[in-house]
């Protein structure tokens, strides 16, 4: 910022800061290595928070990613779950990371930025109930031998499914922790987004056929 007096052509001699209209103008020199002269622009005063409503919208409405619903370990020939077997869930297409997005006006800044926080599964089934997980689960390894914080056992198969009688349409959502930051260093928390994600899921019910159960033919036996 270069405040003062200087000639501007038309107008004679110009004093900044200069006020117009209840606004606030300074006068700012930018020199970039290929101007033979240094380049003066007269930028308006502005608080960061007025950068706020943009930058909220830009990230809600392009920057955020929705979850791409991921299932470990399900039938290597079918695609299927199982019923009472726990099945993983995960966060994918890079959903799971923090996302910041920026705005400037002159010497005035402001970046928003959006941390996952939570990922809530809706198995799709009215009768169970769904799980949620955070931290590292949403895009944790699979281990086989144990269930990781993002599982969930159905109880039902998906013949019962009212989508179409074969899967059930499961959906996926992060909650965003939403925060501010500026040049003048004001900032903090804002409302909470969310961002969801669907596809479907076969889930399949397993059932046992016994064809012998003892030695003797009063027994059910062969």
């Amino acid at each position: 910022m270069i405040d003062g007096g200087a000639a501007v052509p038309n107008m004679g001699v110009a004093e900044w800061p200069r006020v117009e209209g209840g606004v606030t103008y300074h006068m700012w020199e930018r020199r970039c290595p290929d101007d033979a002269f240094p380049r003066l622009f007269e930028i308006a005063e502005a608080d960061p928070a007025d950068l706020l409503p943009g930058l909220i919208q830009r990230l809600r409405d392009r920057e955020l990613p929705s979850p791409e619903p991921v299932f470990e370990a399900l039938d290597p020939t079918h695609g299927w779950a199982y019923v009472t077997v726990p099945v993983d869930f995960r966060s994918g297409g890079d959903s799971w990371r923090t996302v910041s997005v920026t705005a400037q006006y002159g010497p005035v800044w402001a970046t928003v930025t959006a941390t996952p926080a939570k990922l809530s599964f809706d198995p799709g089934d009215p009768a169970g109930g769904g799980a949620s997980c955070d931290g590292d689960a949403p895009v944790a390894g699979y281990v086989a031998a144990t269930p990781g914080a993002c599982s969930y056992t159905y109880t039902n198969s998906s013949a019962t499914s009212a989508y179409d009688g074969y899967h059930f349409m499961t959906s996926m959502s992060i909650d965003w922790n939403i925060s501010w930051t500026s040049s003048t260093g004001a900032g903090g928390p804002l409302e909470g987004w969310s961002t969801t994600g669907s596809a479907p899921l076969a889930v399949a019910e397993v059932q046992g056929i016994v064809t012998c159960t003892g030695s003797r033919s009063s027994q059910g036996g062969c």
